[in-house]
């Protein structure tokens, strides 16, 4: 089983209990297997959660992979977290963030209100603007906002 199939596998485990897998790893060394995955819920992402991907997630590592003794670390994203992908734009609708665009100096920020194709609808303001994701340069979840709802854009 090749370490995408592992992935896909543990994606679909964890959905299962609603936890998106956000990135995911596997290293070799020495003879041991190190296998570090990046979960998160839109409910929060604690210890408990981490706890659960883990439970899950061992049986299927030690099957799929032939080690008995895997190593395996859970992570929430965090709450500065940088988005490095489609998956992570998708899992954070909802979520503000901050985002520098190519071309610019200085970074804006809005809340993500969906995530398709590429393209990002990003409120500021109650404006709603769809900014293709290829044409920022750095985003990353912007955590000074925290508990202030939806609407106060």
């Amino acid at each position: 089983m090749s370490d995408k199939d592992v992935e896909r596998e543990i994606d679909q485990l964890l959905k299962s209990i609603d936890l998106d897998l956000l990135e995911f790893s596997i290293a070799r060394r020495k003879g041991s297997v190190h296998v570090k995955a990046v979960i998160y819920s839109p409910k929060g992402t604690g210890i408990d959660e981490c706890a659960k991907a883990h439970r899950l997630m061992l049986p299927r590592v030690q099957m799929a992979l032939g080690d008995q003794d895997p190593y395996i670390e859970v992570y929430s994203p965090g709450i500065d977290r940088v988005l490095r992908n489609e998956r992570e734009w998708r899992a954070f609708v909802g979520q503000r963030v901050k985002y520098l665009l190519a071309g610019e100096s200085e970074w804006r920020s809005g809340q993500i209100q969906a995530f398709e194709s590429g393209t990002a609808k990003i409120a500021v303001n109650a404006t709603v603007t769809d900014i293709p994701i290829a044409s920022i340069v750095k985003a990353k979840l912007d955590s000074t906002h925290e508990g202030e709802d939806a609407h106060g854009i």
